[in-house]
C-alpha cells in the first residue's frame, strides 16, 4: 500500500504547477496517470513521461490496469500523486473498486457545456451531478489551484453556480 497517496483532477495532467509545486509539496516519488485515451496514445504517454522530473516514477493506466494495480498492492510503497484529466475518468474507477478518500480539483478548462465554477475550473451540469454522487460514496472533492490556496469545498460552490442540485 502507498505510504502516502494524493489525487488531483487537473486536465493538463503533468505540467510545470504539478512538477514544480504540488508533487514537491507532497514529496512524491511516483506519479499515477489514470486515463483510458492517454494510456491508450504511445505519444501522449512519452510526452507526460518526458514532463516528470527524471527522479520520478511516471505509471500511466487505463482504469482497468489501475484497478488490477490497486487490488495488487494499492499503488506500491512509496509517495504517490495520482492524477485524473477528466470526472468520467473518477467515475469509472470507482466503479471498479478504487475509491479515494479525497481529492483535489484543479483546472478543467471552461469549454462547451462547461461553466465557470471556481477561478479555471469549468463543470458541466452532468459532470457536477456526477461528483455529487461520488461525494454521497464517500469521496471527499476541494477545489485548490495551488497548494498555498485555501481549499473550498464542492457544495459550496455548486451551490453557487447549479443551485438546483442541491
Amino acid at each position: 500500500m502507498a505510504k502516502r497517496l494524493a489525487v488531483r483532477i487537473d486536465d493538463r495532467l503533468i505540467h510545470g504547477q504539478v512538477v514544480t509545486q504540488w508533487v514537491n509539496i507532497f514529496k512524491a516519488d511516483h506519479i499515477i496517470v489514470i486515463d483510458d485515451q492517454v494510456a491508450a496514445d504511445k505519444m501522449q504517454k512519452s510526452i507526460l513521461k518526458f514532463a516528470a522530473p527524471p527522479d520520478i516514477k511516471v505509471s500511466i493506466y487505463s482504469s482497468d490496469k489501475a484497478a488490477e494495480q490497486w487490488q495488487k498492492n494499492q499503488f506500491g510503497k512509496g509517495s504517490v500523486f495520482v492524477l485524473f484529466k477528466q470526472v468520467g475518468q473518477i467515475e469509472k474507477t470507482a466503479d471498479l473498486g478504487i475509491v479515494f478518500d479525497e481529492i483535489t480539483i484543479g483546472q478543467m478548462a471552461v469549454t462547451g457545456e462547461r461553466k465557470q465554477i471556481y477561478k479555471q475550473v469549468g463543470l458541466s451540469k452532468a459532470e457536477a451531478e456526477t461528483l455529487l454522487d461520488l461525494e454521497k460514496r464517500g469521496i471527499k472533492f476541494s477545489f485548490q489551484m495551488i497548494p498555498t490556496d485555501k481549499k473550498i469545498g464542492l457544495q459550496e460552490r455548486i451551490k453557487k453556480v447549479f443551485p438546483d442540485l442541491l
